[in-house]
């Protein structure tokens, strides 16, 4: 680790997404290469006739199993209630013994740690703005309401008029929560207060590469002594009644077209591709830890990978935009393998950003092809789960990870025609895996990687 003495461990991994709950159904809906991609709501249709016709839907968890009562289901919003399910499962994942007496936040506490060295690291794209949506018709409408509800008496047929009468009538009032519910750093405080973390809860804004901004600032104050165990990740939630988060995607050009059938719109790095597949959201969580932790605590069973690099830089060329001349991969990819002491030729796997759109992928395919050759094995998780914005790297880091555990690399779906000569994995693969990396990029010019390294068994 160069100038560190320690060492960072994976020792618990929690998720929410379009494949179900739990980080193992995702691992395994990876592996099956299962398409999650379903017709848009024909509701939206009713605001917006849009030219991508499908989207991944997420699995909403039963969070009274997760120990979420009713009223905290009312009172978080729903990005934040993903965040603590998440959580939840990654603190199970890595062993993490609670205390019986409540903390002050209503929460619980690690035994095996003290809450001043506990930290939280989330990363969010758009945060708690589904509440604001959720909470305008009441606000809008208020004047309004006996004018709509004759209007739905006289007018059965017309489906936007009732629609907007039975919105008002399960949402009345405006809910009080609605700021906290809206402020971004909300996700990472919720965390904090269900597991007492008193050392920091930070979160992170970088558009598609906030999950993985997040654990590489984690990875950072862990590895500077500012914590012992830090939760680190990315949470999203990007669907309204309305679809208007959608709309604005598809507006920009940036969603999947129709292809042969649903299914087969999402195509990261083919030659057919034309879009991404938009995803409802999610939640990955990590437990990282350091290895005195690990050992003190005794959870040497627990490791699921090591993380050894972080890299990050800032284009400065467009807020929505790529370009294949004004980038600062090369500078991003650098720190991060010169952060693990490698060089692109250790790298034997690669979980691409694999947006499925034209540019995106044209241009990483060639900044691949020009660092690393056609050696590491490539994939894109996108091409299963779709995008889900600042949630995608977290997602795609529980991935790579569990890939190396497995020493398995899933297939990247939809790929028939490769715009390029790299070592794509066009099947479920086992392979040996030694260093893996986990990239993203994201609006605004951001570019973020995290290098993961498989744990032999030697804690040291």
């Amino acid at each position: 680790m160069g100038k560190y003495a320690d060492r960072v461990f994976v020792t618990g991994l929690g998720a929410v997404s379009a494949a179900g709950v739990g980080a193992d159904v995702l691992w395994d809906a990876c592996v099956e290469s299962r398409s999650l991609a379903t017709d848009v709501p024909s509701r939206w249709e009713r605001y917006y006739n849009s030219t991508s016709r499908v989207w991944a839907p997420l699995v909403e968890p039963d969070y009274r199993s997760f120990g979420i009562r009713r009223s905290e289901e009312l009172l978080l919003s729903r990005p934040a209630l993903l965040g603590v399910v998440s959580t939840e499962m990654a603190s199970n994942s890595a062993g993490l013994a609670r205390a019986t007496s409540a903390t002050p936040g209503g929460g619980y506490a690690f035994t095996d740690v003290a809450p001043e060295r506990v930290g939280v690291f989330v990363g969010t794209g758009l945060g708690g703005a589904r509440s604001p949506f959720d909470n305008y018709a009441a606000h809008l409408l208020a004047g309004m309401k006996d004018t709509l509800k004759a209007l739905r008496d006289e007018r059965p047929d017309d489906l936007l008029v009732q629609e907007l009468a039975d919105a008002l009538g399960a949402h009345p009032r405006v809910n009080p929560m609605v700021i906290c519910q809206t402020m971004p750093n909300a996700l990472a405080a919720n965390i904090a207060l269900r597991i007492g973390a008193q050392a920091v809860a930070e979160t992170f804004c970088a558009a598609c590469a906030s999950g993985t901004v997040a654990i590489g600032k984690a990875y950072r104050a862990l590895l500077a002594g500012e914590v012992d165990i830090a939760l680190a990740g990315g949470i999203e939630h990007l669907s309204d009644r309305a679809g208007g988060v959608f709309m604005g995607f598809d507006r920009l050009q940036t969603l999947a077209s129709p292809f042969t059938g649903v299914g087969t719109e999402n195509r990261p790095f083919d030659a057919d591709r034309s879009g991404f597949l938009f995803s409802e959201g999610g939640a990955g969580m990590a437990v990282l830890e350091t290895g005195a932790s690990v050992k003190r605590r005794g959870a040497e069973k627990q490791i699921i990978a090591e993380l050894v690099g972080f890299g990050q830089s800032n284009d400065a060329f467009s807020i929505a935009a790529i370009s294949p001349q004004h980038n600062a991969f090369t500078q991003m990819l650098r720190a991060a393998l010169v952060d693990a002491a490698l060089t692109p030729d250790s790298i034997d796997y690669i979980n691409t950003h694999g947006t499925g759109t034209v540019l995106n992928d044209a241009t990483e395919a060639s900044f691949i092809e020009n660092t690393f050759g056609d050696k590491p094995l490539l994939n894109s998780t996108k091409s299963i789960l779709g995008h889900s914005i600042g949630a995608a790297g977290a997602l795609e880091f529980v991935v790579t990870a569990l890939s190396l555990k497995h020493q398995t690399v899933h297939a990247s779906r939809n790929l028939s025609k490769p715009i390029a000569k790299l070592n794509f994995a066009l099947e479920t693969t086992e392979a040996p895996l030694r260093y893996a990396l986990s990239q993203n990029f994201g609006f605004g010019g951001h570019n973020a990687a995290l290098v993961l390294k498989h744990y032999d068994g030697a804690l040291g």
